[in-house]
């Protein structure tokens, strides 16, 4: 098997494990099906640029096609609604049964092993007020992206939160004491290989944006991960789904304040 094919598996196994929309029957029989645990390990970043490559193509085109102002608008909807949808809203379901837990004083750490991403279990009516500041904000910032010329952005946005994720699967499952993706210990760095190769890349876009975000990256992973290892013995993937929903905000926040 070839290097770029292993990697194309790879992406499929990561997708698999990111994203809840199916990729096509046929794509998946032809390189789906078995593929290692360091394969996708250096898919998860990967995946994260294919999609935000589409999305900011795709709103790059409805600008030439209506007009400039009309594409940022139509890219901050596909963004906002793609980060949203890809995981069923479970990252936005555990945000904001955290947030409505720390309004009613819970402590964190007590509060994280209790949050949930099914929606029919969240029976507050200020989760609604929660949903709605949290969606317009991020539209908002993506359209401020965007106008700024910045598209982009959605690129360093994916890659590093989806980073953070597959370096957070490699930890011990908190019941199980298994990874989820149990990548030998020499092989453990493919993924920031992999992430600093496409860091490199965007740094011709944006120069000092992209060196905040890979601190932002690397120090949310470790963070994250050495917050879960003390706290709770490992991760679940509820955890590591909240930890890439907060990574997202944050590499949001730092286009905004450091790649416009």
């Amino acid at each position: 098997m070839t290097k770029p094919e292993k990697l194309l598996r790879g992406m499929v196994g990561a997708w698999e494990m990111l994203i809840d929309f199916p990729l096509p029957d046929g794509f998946v029989r032809k390189f789906g099906g078995r593929v290692d645990a360091t394969s996708k390990l250096e898919g998860f970043p990967l995946v994260g640029v294919a999609i935000g490559l589409l999305l900011a193509f795709a709103a790059a085109f409805c600008a030439l096609v209506f007009k400039p102002l009309a594409g940022c608008v139509i890219f901050a909807i596909l963004a906002t609604a793609f980060l949203d949808l890809k995981d069923s809203g479970r990252g936005l379901a555990l945000l904001t049964c955290g947030l409505l837990l720390r309004q009613r004083g819970v402590p964190l750490r007590e509060s994280l092993p209790g949050l949930t991403g099914d929606w029919s279990r969240i029976g507050n009516p200020l989760a609604a007020v929660f949903v709605s500041l949290l969606e317009v904000g991020k539209a908002a910032l993506l359209f401020a992206l965007a106008f700024s010329g910045a598209k982009l952005w959605i690129v360093v946005i994916l890659a590093g939160a989806f980073t953070v994720q597959g370096m957070l699967a490699l930890e011990p499952d908190r019941e199980s004491g298994i990874p989820l993706l149990p990548v030998p210990q020499e092989n453990r760095r493919r993924g920031w290989w992999i992430a600093g190769i496409i860091g490199l890349v965007l740094l011709a876009f944006f120069p000092f944006g992209v060196i905040v975000a890979g601190a932002a990256v690397y120090f949310a992973s470790t963070g994250f991960a050495g917050f879960f290892l003390r706290n709770f013995n490992g991760v679940s993937p509820d955890l590591i789904t909240l930890a890439g929903a907060l990574t997202e905000l944050l590499l949001l926040i730092v286009g905004v304040l450091f790649a416009l």
